[in-house]
Protein backbone atom coordinates (compact mmCIF):
# COMPACT_ATOMS: atom_id res chain seq x y z
CA UNK A 1 0.00 0.00 0.00
CA UNK A 2 1.46 3.35 -1.01
CA UNK A 3 1.29 6.61 0.92
CA UNK A 4 -1.60 7.98 -1.15
CA UNK A 5 -3.76 4.96 -0.45
CA UNK A 6 -2.92 5.00 3.26
CA UNK A 7 -3.68 8.72 3.45
CA UNK A 8 -7.06 8.29 1.76
CA UNK A 9 -8.03 5.37 3.97
CA UNK A 10 -7.28 7.48 7.03
CA UNK A 11 -9.13 10.43 5.50
CA UNK A 12 -12.12 8.13 4.91
CA UNK A 13 -12.09 7.23 8.58
CA UNK A 14 -12.12 10.93 9.48
CA UNK A 15 -14.94 11.62 7.02
CA UNK A 16 -16.88 8.72 8.46
CA UNK A 17 -16.35 10.20 11.91
CA UNK A 18 -18.33 13.35 11.09
CA UNK A 19 -21.43 13.07 13.34
CA UNK A 20 -24.04 14.59 11.05
CA UNK A 21 -26.92 13.63 13.33
CA UNK A 22 -25.35 15.49 16.23
CA UNK A 23 -24.47 18.47 14.05
CA UNK A 24 -28.05 18.72 12.79
CA UNK A 25 -29.43 18.57 16.32
CA UNK A 26 -26.98 21.19 17.60
CA UNK A 27 -27.11 23.61 14.68
CA UNK A 28 -30.80 23.44 13.79
CA UNK A 29 -32.45 22.57 17.10
CA UNK A 30 -29.90 23.75 19.69
CA UNK A 31 -30.11 20.38 21.41
CA UNK A 32 -27.59 17.62 22.02
CA UNK A 33 -28.86 14.45 20.34
CA UNK A 34 -26.79 12.38 22.73
CA UNK A 35 -29.08 13.53 25.55
CA UNK A 36 -32.31 12.74 23.71
CA UNK A 37 -34.15 9.48 23.13
CA UNK A 38 -31.67 6.63 22.76
CA UNK A 39 -28.69 8.99 22.96
CA UNK A 40 -27.50 7.68 19.61
CA UNK A 41 -26.21 10.06 16.92
CA UNK A 42 -27.81 8.23 14.00
CA UNK A 43 -30.75 8.97 11.76
CA UNK A 44 -33.30 6.92 13.73
CA UNK A 45 -32.81 8.97 16.88
CA UNK A 46 -33.12 12.10 14.73
CA UNK A 47 -36.42 10.76 13.38
CA UNK A 48 -37.78 10.08 16.86
CA UNK A 49 -36.87 13.50 18.17
CA UNK A 50 -37.06 15.91 15.22
CA UNK A 51 -39.17 14.33 12.50
CA UNK A 52 -38.97 13.03 8.96
CA UNK A 53 -37.17 15.83 7.12
CA UNK A 54 -34.07 15.97 9.33
CA UNK A 55 -34.10 12.15 9.42
CA UNK A 56 -33.88 12.02 5.62
CA UNK A 57 -31.16 14.67 5.60
CA UNK A 58 -29.02 12.84 8.16
CA UNK A 59 -29.56 9.48 6.50
CA UNK A 60 -28.43 10.84 3.12
CA UNK A 61 -25.43 12.61 4.66
CA UNK A 62 -24.37 9.45 6.47
CA UNK A 63 -24.77 7.44 3.28
CA UNK A 64 -22.71 10.03 1.42
CA UNK A 65 -19.77 9.29 3.70
CA UNK A 66 -19.62 5.71 2.45
CA UNK A 67 -20.17 6.73 -1.17
CA UNK A 68 -17.42 9.36 -0.97
CA UNK A 69 -14.90 6.99 0.59
CA UNK A 70 -15.21 4.54 -2.29
CA UNK A 71 -15.87 6.92 -5.19
CA UNK A 72 -13.16 9.46 -4.37
CA UNK A 73 -10.70 6.64 -3.73
CA UNK A 74 -11.33 5.36 -7.23
CA UNK A 75 -11.11 8.89 -8.66
CA UNK A 76 -7.69 9.20 -7.03
CA UNK A 77 -6.59 6.12 -8.92
CA UNK A 78 -6.60 3.70 -6.01
CA UNK A 79 -6.95 0.01 -6.65
CA UNK A 80 -10.66 -0.97 -6.30
CA UNK A 81 -9.77 -3.18 -3.34
CA UNK A 82 -8.13 -0.27 -1.53
CA UNK A 83 -11.12 1.93 -2.31
CA UNK A 84 -13.27 -0.75 -0.71
CA UNK A 85 -11.04 -0.71 2.38
CA UNK A 86 -11.55 3.06 2.47
CA UNK A 87 -15.29 2.38 2.50
CA UNK A 88 -14.86 0.11 5.51
CA UNK A 89 -12.79 2.83 7.18
CA UNK A 90 -15.70 5.25 6.79
CA UNK A 91 -18.04 2.77 8.51
CA UNK A 92 -15.56 2.34 11.36
CA UNK A 93 -15.32 6.11 11.62
CA UNK A 94 -19.08 6.43 11.95
CA UNK A 95 -19.21 3.74 14.62
CA UNK A 96 -16.17 4.95 16.55
CA UNK A 97 -15.81 8.62 15.76
CA UNK A 98 -12.54 10.39 16.40
CA UNK A 99 -14.62 13.49 17.21
CA UNK A 100 -16.74 11.75 19.87
CA UNK A 101 -14.08 9.99 21.92
CA UNK A 102 -14.46 6.90 19.73
CA UNK A 103 -18.17 6.56 20.27
CA UNK A 104 -20.72 6.79 17.48
CA UNK A 105 -23.61 5.13 15.70
CA UNK A 106 -24.50 1.80 14.12
CA UNK A 107 -23.04 2.40 10.65
CA UNK A 108 -26.12 1.26 8.74
CA UNK A 109 -26.55 4.29 6.46
CA UNK A 110 -22.80 4.58 5.88
CA UNK A 111 -22.66 0.89 5.02
CA UNK A 112 -25.49 1.50 2.58
CA UNK A 113 -23.38 4.15 0.90
CA UNK A 114 -20.48 1.74 0.53
CA UNK A 115 -22.79 -0.90 -0.94
CA UNK A 116 -24.23 1.60 -3.44
CA UNK A 117 -20.77 2.77 -4.51
CA UNK A 118 -18.92 -0.54 -4.65
CA UNK A 119 -21.23 -3.51 -5.12
CA UNK A 120 -23.23 -4.79 -8.12
CA UNK A 121 -26.55 -2.90 -8.15
CA UNK A 122 -28.88 -5.67 -9.29
CA UNK A 123 -27.22 -8.55 -7.45
CA UNK A 124 -26.47 -6.82 -4.13
CA UNK A 125 -27.64 -3.22 -3.71
CA UNK A 126 -31.28 -3.66 -4.75
CA UNK A 127 -31.86 -6.83 -2.68
CA UNK A 128 -30.25 -5.28 0.41
CA UNK A 129 -32.22 -2.03 0.21
CA UNK A 130 -35.34 -3.96 -0.71
CA UNK A 131 -35.02 -6.23 2.32
CA UNK A 132 -34.47 -3.22 4.58
CA UNK A 133 -37.57 -1.42 3.29
CA UNK A 134 -39.81 -4.51 3.38
CA UNK A 135 -38.83 -5.37 6.95
CA UNK A 136 -39.33 -1.77 8.10
CA UNK A 137 -42.82 -1.78 6.58
CA UNK A 138 -43.72 -5.17 8.06
CA UNK A 139 -42.28 -4.75 11.56
CA UNK A 140 -41.82 -1.00 12.03
CA UNK A 141 -38.67 -1.94 13.98
CA UNK A 142 -35.59 -0.28 12.57
CA UNK A 143 -33.10 -2.56 14.29
CA UNK A 144 -34.70 -5.67 12.76
CA UNK A 145 -34.64 -4.07 9.32
CA UNK A 146 -31.00 -3.04 9.76
CA UNK A 147 -29.84 -6.49 10.79
CA UNK A 148 -31.92 -8.12 8.06
CA UNK A 149 -30.23 -5.88 5.52
CA UNK A 150 -26.82 -6.74 6.97
CA UNK A 151 -27.43 -10.48 6.63
CA UNK A 152 -28.78 -9.97 3.11
CA UNK A 153 -25.60 -8.05 2.26
CA UNK A 154 -23.45 -11.06 3.10
CA UNK A 155 -25.70 -13.61 1.38
CA UNK A 156 -26.12 -11.64 -1.84
CA UNK A 157 -22.40 -10.86 -2.04
CA UNK A 158 -21.62 -14.56 -1.62
CA UNK A 159 -23.99 -15.39 -4.47
CA UNK A 160 -22.98 -12.48 -6.71
CA UNK A 161 -19.31 -13.42 -6.76
CA UNK A 162 -19.79 -17.19 -6.78
CA UNK A 163 -16.95 -18.77 -8.73
CA UNK A 164 -14.97 -15.50 -8.86
CA UNK A 165 -13.69 -15.35 -5.30
CA UNK A 166 -10.09 -15.42 -6.42
CA UNK A 167 -10.57 -11.95 -7.84
CA UNK A 168 -13.30 -10.59 -5.58
CA UNK A 169 -12.51 -12.22 -2.25
CA UNK A 170 -12.17 -8.86 -0.50
CA UNK A 171 -15.74 -7.94 -1.42
CA UNK A 172 -16.96 -10.98 0.51
CA UNK A 173 -14.64 -10.22 3.41
CA UNK A 174 -15.92 -6.63 3.63
CA UNK A 175 -19.52 -7.87 3.45
CA UNK A 176 -18.93 -10.30 6.32
CA UNK A 177 -17.06 -7.71 8.41
CA UNK A 178 -19.63 -5.00 7.66
CA UNK A 179 -22.53 -7.26 8.60
CA UNK A 180 -20.70 -8.39 11.71
CA UNK A 181 -20.11 -4.81 12.81
CA UNK A 182 -23.77 -3.97 12.23
CA UNK A 183 -24.99 -6.87 14.33
CA UNK A 184 -22.39 -6.17 17.04
CA UNK A 185 -23.52 -2.56 17.24
CA UNK A 186 -27.10 -3.78 17.67
CA UNK A 187 -26.31 -6.00 20.65
CA UNK A 188 -28.44 -3.91 23.03
CA UNK A 189 -31.29 -3.96 20.52
CA UNK A 190 -31.04 -7.74 20.35
CA UNK A 191 -31.42 -7.95 24.14
CA UNK A 192 -34.54 -5.78 23.96
CA UNK A 193 -35.93 -7.82 21.08
CA UNK A 194 -35.55 -11.01 23.09
CA UNK A 195 -37.43 -9.35 25.96
CA UNK A 196 -40.11 -7.97 23.63
CA UNK A 197 -39.17 -4.42 24.61
CA UNK A 198 -37.82 -3.01 21.33
CA UNK A 199 -39.90 0.07 20.37
CA UNK A 200 -41.40 0.54 16.95
CA UNK A 201 -41.28 3.54 14.65
CA UNK A 202 -44.10 5.88 15.55
CA UNK A 203 -43.82 5.50 19.31
CA UNK A 204 -43.64 8.66 21.34
CA UNK A 205 -40.09 9.96 21.48
CA UNK A 206 -40.19 9.87 25.26
CA UNK A 207 -40.50 6.09 24.97
CA UNK A 208 -37.74 5.78 22.40
CA UNK A 209 -34.87 3.67 23.59
CA UNK A 210 -33.79 2.17 20.30
CA UNK A 211 -30.24 3.02 19.24
CA UNK A 212 -29.74 2.92 15.52
CA UNK A 213 -27.23 3.70 12.74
Amino acid sequence: MDAKAAAWIFASYVIGSIPFGLLVSMLLYKQDLRKLGSGNIGATNVLRNFGVQPFIAVMLLDMAKGVAAVAIGRALGLDPNLSLVAGLASIIGHNWSIFLKFKGGKGIATSGGVIIAAYPPREVTVPVLGMFVVVVLLTRIMSVASMSGAVTFTVTTFIAFWGEWGEYWLYLVIAVVGAGLAIFQHRENIKRLLKGEEPKIGKRKAQASEAEE
